[in-house]
């Protein structure tokens, strides 16, 4: 007799209790089909979601790119982000805090809260930024393994979760092993102040 309640009913909790009571939007991935191929595998983020905010936060920006780039901005745009996010000097958290420079301009890939609340546009920004919780992401382009749980801030997967449920027989021993051998440290989604 299986157990009542499987993996999968706690990613539904999960994934329930971000979308409706902490602003999270669902991301791509086969529980979602609709987006199951918006993740880059090979850049390690989600372009449709960072470019929709990169053009809506810095459209001037992104126009001055355009004006430049023209049919190429969105490729040029992500090669910067990812050469910016894969660097020595750079890396995930500096490209967060303090955005990545693409042909002289800087764009921006989050908005922190502010300090006050007496700036409006400061504030909109804030509320511009895009948390998505995806299930059972399909990371890597070498391999068809997936991760049970992914949280993403404007596309950049930054938080990563094997669950388990003891109810299965499961623990966080089987977690921790799950990452030490089933998961490469080499590849990018999981490389240290890269991507998660």
């Amino acid at each position: 007799m299986p157990a009542p309640y499987q993996e999968k009913d706690f990613e539904d909790v999960i994934e329930d209790y971000l979308i409706k009571k902490a602003g999270y939007c669902r991301g791509g991935s086969r529980t979602a089909p609709t987006d199951k191929d918006a993740f880059d595998r090979i850049r390690c983020l989600d372009p449709k979601i960072l470019l929709s905010f990169i053009q809506e936060t810095q459209p001037k920006e992104w126009a001055y790119l355009e004006n430049l780039q023209k049919e190429k901005t969105e490729e040029t745009l992500l090669d910067d982000l990812c050469r910016a996010l894969n660097s020595e000097h750079e890396g995930c958290l500096k490209v967060l805090r303090h955005g990545f420079k693409c042909f002289g301009k800087t764009f921006k890939v989050a908005y922190f809260a502010p300090a006050s609340g007496l700036n409006p546009e400061t504030q909109q920004l804030y509320k511009d930024n895009r948390l998505t919780v995806t299930r059972q992401l399909h990371y890597s382009d070498k391999y068809e393994k997936s991760i049970d749980l992914v949280l993403s801030l404007n596309g950049l997967p930054l938080v990563t979760a094997e669950l388990k449920n003891p109810l299965t027989g499961q623990t966080v021993q089987h977690a921790i092993h799950q990452y030490k051998n089933d998961r490469d440290p080499k590849d990018l989604f999981f490389q240290f102040k890269k991507r998660t």
